[in-house]
């Protein structure tokens, strides 16, 4: 056998290892990819509040739509009042612990913008998400889903939306 085909023969049985190890990610999970839409119907977690999403893979975080954004202090807690609008005559009041500051960079400036954790549901898959909160009223969708969520294994087809019902 050839230098060149040992060498290829070991990096093909190592090379699973490698990336469960460095990712978190299986060789089969890369086998079999969890493919969703560029749109989505998503439930925001813990109330299970269903809403449309676009699924970016091209944004590191996620953002949500929120208003009436208010910081406070419980119990030597910082914590984040906001009122979701699913865009569709829905308004949700979370109040939720507050887990980071950003300053975010577009075209039109810099913000700085709170970051919250909650849970979503996009098909099956259901993660623990930081999410950035940003006035989307001017956007179509209420969610935008980034890299932060969509990293664990699902890839993104802009030639389809609403693949799947969340079922988390």
């Amino acid at each position: 056998m050839s230098r060149f085909a040992v060498v290829t023969l070991v990096a093909l049985l190592i090379l699973p290892l490698l990336l469960k190890a460095d990712n978190g990610i299986s060789s089969a999970e890369l086998n079999q990819p969890y493919v969703l839409g560029h749109v989505e119907g998503v439930l925001l977690m813990p109330d299970g509040i269903p809403a449309k999403a676009r699924l970016d893979t091209g944004a590191s975080r996620s953002s949500l739509h929120a208003r009436e954004i208010e910081l406070f202090d419980k119990n030597g807690e910082d914590r984040v009042r906001f009122v979701f609008d699913d865009h569709d005559g829905g308004e949700h009041v979370f109040d939720v612990p507050l887990e980071d500051r950003v300053t975010v960079t577009q075209a039109s400036g810099q913000q700085t913008r709170y970051v919250v954790r909650l849970g979503l549901c996009v098909g099956k898959h259901y993660s623990e998400t930081d999410f950035t909160l940003a006035d989307r009223s001017t956007l179509t969708y209420p969610i935008l889903v980034g890299r932060s969520f969509l990293s664990r294994g699902v890839l993104v087809s802009s030639a389809h939306d609403q693949t799947v019902e969340p079922d988390c």
